[in-house]
């Protein structure tokens, strides 16, 4: 990064990452997600209106 406003100095990051050939997952993990039956059930009562949902 590179902004003599903010910065004194460039600098660089690095985050190394390993190569997988495998399938890719979010690392978000659902399981015990209480908000997700919330969010669930709403769009399935706006499907019932007959509301497209937007993907």
């Amino acid at each position: 990064m590179n902004d003599q406003t903010v910065f004194a100095a460039p600098y660089t990051a690095m985050m190394p990452f390993r190569r997988t050939d495998g399938p890719l997952f979010e690392y978000a993990c659902h399981e015990g997600n209480i908000g997700l039956a919330g969010i669930l059930s709403g769009a399935r009562n706006l499907e019932k209106q007959g509301v497209e949902l937007r993907p």
